[in-house]
């Protein structure tokens, strides 16, 4: 076989190798991956010293270095670049869209380097940097042709990827905008803590996991003791600031990883207890109540003191109980805290569930 024809199938298998290069990559895949892929072409075509990839930033339109080949020449690859562009020769490359094979200006020892623009139709993706000990006059024009079409194949491959990248990040801010409006739509705009839909949602879920894994689930019911006085005497923004304070009061003692905290009503708060005896929740709300009425709440240069009175219930783990609700269970709790309040305010008032006590109660409402 002649050197001719030799030389002839292995151009060919070169052009079959270039023309297959997005089949070697797995979609979606990473910038970095398809680097990897590329940086390998480029060293079956030509001998490289060093090699850089430099993106497009979309915020500022500047070329970016993303890799370098070796990693320690990062520092003169930015240089020679950025000596390229003052001299104004980057910019000619950029607009011709052609690989050009220039002096090097910022590596000393006077080898040429080749610069391949990444372009597609619609826009410039970036450039790759090539320094190669080859002499300018070595470097065939059959070489450079391949180098255009594999730098052509990576600009595709590389458009897509990106354009896959903004869309997911685009599709994770949504996502976690979207996870924002539904958590605000659960919390209470005034105090923060999580309001009645949320608490009908969710205190049926952890009665239900209470129930089927024999596990202990305890409310505690809390009402700001005589509030109508605070609004009166102060105001209502002071009343607002009670509120807002009370829950931080409450949030800043209780588990945060597993308690909640939810407005029931206009001064009445609900303490769901996952994991937790009525005994335990009993002691809590004990340690709640005196937290509260040891601190004072500074207005307008005067000093407003609150008490709360809490109802506590909750079911034990060695029990299992089915066919009740969170109705139930809260009207449980509000038959503790009515005790609470009746027997002059600023208590705790706990005990078991009592399910009998319901059928009882809801048949009398009936």
């Amino acid at each position: 076989m002649s050197e001719q024809r030799t030389a002839l199938l292995e151009l060919i298998d070169k052009i079959e190798h270039m023309g297959q290069f997005q089949d070697r990559i797995d979609f979606p895949a990473t910038i970095g991956q398809i680097w990897d892929v590329f940086l390998d072409d480029v060293r079956s075509l030509i001998d490289i010293e060093v090699c850089a990839f430099f993106v497009v930033d979309d915020a500022s339109h500047e070329f970016i270095l993303e890799y370098v080949y070796p990693h320690d020449r990062k520092k003169i690859c930015e240089k020679e670049v950025d000596y390229q562009i003052e001299c104004g020769i980057f910019s000619w490359i950029i607009n011709r869209r052609q690989p050009a094979l220039i002096p090097a200006l910022a590596f000393e020892d006077g080898k040429s380097i080749v610069m391949l623009p990444l372009a597609t139709i619609k826009r410039t993706l970036g450039v790759v940097m090539v320094k190669t000990p080859i002499k300018e006059n070595s470097i065939t024009q059959e070489n450079i042709k391949l180098l255009t079409m594999l730098a052509k194949q990576y600009s595709l491959v590389l458009e897509n990827t990106l354009l896959y990248e903004r869309l997911k990040r685009k599709h994770k801010s949504l996502e976690k905008a979207n996870g924002e409006i539904r958590l605000l739509s659960r919390k209470d705009s005034l105090t923060g803590c999580y309001n009645r839909g949320y608490l009908n949602e969710h205190l049926q879920h952890e009665i239900k996991r209470a129930s089927r894994y024999h596990h202990p689930l305890s409310v505690a019911l809390c009402d700001i003791d005589h509030f109508k006085r605070v609004n009166d005497s102060f105001g209502h923004l002071c009343g607002d600031m009670v509120l807002k304070e009370f829950v931080q009061r409450i949030l800043s003692l209780i588990r945060s990883d597993m308690d909640w905290l939810a407005r029931y009503g206009g001064e009445e708060f609900l303490l769901v207890l996952p994991e937790t005896n009525f005994k335990n929740a009993n002691r809590l709300a004990e340690r709640l109540r005196k937290q509260i009425s040891k601190k004072k709440f500074s207005w307008e240069g005067e000093k407003v003191s609150i008490t709360a009175s809490f109802g506590v219930t909750g079911i034990d783990k060695s029990r299992t109980l089915k066919d009740f609700s969170l109705e139930d269970l809260i009207e449980m709790a509000d038959q503790y805290l009515y005790q609470a309040k009746n027997s002059g305010r600023d208590k705790v008032v706990s005990g078991p569930f009592d399910p009998e006590y319901c059928v009882k109660s809801n048949k009398k409402s009936k």
